[in-house]
């Protein structure tokens, strides 16, 4: 039986080889569990590519925010938008590891930041001091 970790240390062997040669013994590897269990290697490996995605679209995130995060209010957008704490949505930000696990925003959590970005946004636009 295949079993994730098994399948996780290739995927990591595979992402760090360093040559070609590397890369297909480990491919042949992967050809072998695919053998044992296909069933189990696709499932497993949807479920590395999901993750991935997930990290992927975290990282998305932090990067877009980068350039403005020292110009906001984490607490403000934190208090007014979630009735969370600064530390709630720096966790989320951030990607902290929280009870064992990375924190990362709902769906519903992302809609709102967007909300709150472009609500403020709206509100700095409208602004004139002269």
């Amino acid at each position: 039986m295949v079993t994730r970790r098994e399948m996780d240390d290739l995927k990591r062997r595979f992402i760090s080889a360093n040559t070609e040669e590397e890369r297909n013994e480990i491919g042949k590897e992967i050809s072998a569990a695919i053998k044992q269990d296909a069933g189990e290697v696709a499932e497993i490996t949807l479920s590395q590519i999901k993750e991935t995605n997930e990290r992927a679209q975290d990282e998305l995130v932090r990067n877009r925010l980068k350039s403005v995060l020292p110009a906001i209010s984490l607490s403000y957008i934190a208090k007014t938008y979630f009735n969370k704490s600064r530390s709630w949505l720096n966790q989320r930000v951030n990607g902290n590891m929280v009870n064992g696990t990375h924190a990362k925003f709902s769906q519903e959590e992302l809609a709102t930041f967007d909300f709150a970005l472009r609500d403020i946004a709206a509100k700095l636009a409208e602004i004139r001091v002269s």
